[in-house]
């Protein structure tokens, strides 16, 4: 019988406690060794949460990477606190999960490309829509429309929570569309294949009183694709309170899919002249499915279905539309591997 794959978890926040840790410490293909976090304390409270106290502590995951021979770690780390643990993972040959957005800048984002290929380890970015059945059903629908197949996507996100204080502070988050909404601007991605031009307009309309509130609140983006689709993205931190709603409608030839989340949406046949809904609920768990992924990935030597280098253009386009803002004007996305 094949060994459980010695894991980590670098960053022991709130994310990595509700929707990893659960998940990791249940599979029999895992075994928790470690956990990582610049507070002792949080490290100590998942050891005794998700292994028993059975694992190791560390507030330096150098010490870490250089003492335990790994074969995976989850990089759930705010944007800001990226730095060379990618490149240190694929050295040591380690594979990993990495939540979203993988860096703040595209150098940072490209030298972890670099790291991947040259390691040949797995990746899988947190990208968790890509995981979910609408979301896959979608997507088959387009591969059966085959190549040069047009599309339009429009999605919106609300929300109206202060969130932490390094989330309010553009150098440390990047924004809410950079943070946040980078989910949506992946998702459009998936389906609609690469950008090539992006303008976005983004104004702090509800949060001026907040010191420190330094990211958009409200933000309309427009992204034109190779292909010739379009996407529209809205997003507003100035919505309901205690609420965190999105809904995706996806026009392809003969589908209309209206999504309120990845799992879950409404069908219709829309080369049909009388076209009947038909309601798609998926059971299982995004973030489960995108372990299960990676852990399919290195069994099978395959790639992941969010590899870094997903993550690198995914935040490209997120950074194009953010500079699309500071110029008020549309901003070409470059289509090459690199910038």
């Amino acid at each position: 019988m094949t060994r459980p794959l010695r894991t980590a978890i670098l960053g022991c926040g709130h994310f990595a406690r509700a929707r990893h840790a659960p998940h990791l410490s249940a599979l029999p293909e895992i075994e928790l060794v470690a956990f990582c976090d610049e507070s002792r304390e949080s490290a100590e409270a998942f050891n005794q949460q998700f292994a028993s106290g059975k694992a190791r502590v560390y507030t330096d995951y150098r010490r870490m990477f250089d003492e335990l021979e790994l074969d995976l770690v989850y990089i759930c780390l705010p944007p800001f606190a990226h730095g060379d643990e990618v490149p240190l993972a694929c050295e040591h040959g380690v594979h990993f999960l990495i939540e979203k957005p993988i860096a703040l800048s595209l150098d940072l984002a490209w030298r972890m490309v670099e790291a991947v290929r040259k390691s040949g380890v797995k990746s899988q970015v947190g990208f968790m829509w890509r995981h979910g059945e609408a979301v896959r059903r979608v997507r088959r629908h387009l591969e059966q429309c085959g190549a040069g197949a047009l599309g339009f996507v429009s999605a919106r996100y609300s929300c109206n929570a202060l969130h932490r204080p390094w989330w309010r502070d553009r150098s440390k988050s990047g924004g809410q569309l950079v943070e946040q909404i980078i989910h949506l601007v992946d998702l459009t991605r998936y389906l609609l294949g690469e950008p090539v031009r992006v303008y976005s307009a983004q104004e702090n309309l509800f949060h001026r009183h907040v010191e420190g509130y330094t990211v958009e609140d409200a933000s309309g983006t427009v992204i034109r694709f190779a292909s010739g689709g379009l996407a529209v993205l809205a997003a507003t931190n100035g919505a309901i309170p205690g609420r965190w709603d999105s809904d995706v409608r996806v026009c392809l030839p003969g589908l209309t899919a209206d999504l309120v989340d990845p799992n879950r949406g409404t069908f219709w046949d829309s080369a049909s002249t009388n076209p009947t809904p038909v309601p798609v609920q998926g059971e299982q768990d995004v973030y489960l499915a995108e372990t299960l992924d990676l852990l399919a990935a290195i069994r099978e030597d395959r790639p992941t279905a969010a590899p870094i280098e997903e993550g690198f253009r995914s935040l490209r386009l997120a950074l194009a539309a953010a500079r699309s803002a500071e110029l008020d004007a549309p901003v070409d996305v470059p289509t090459e591997d690199w910038r």
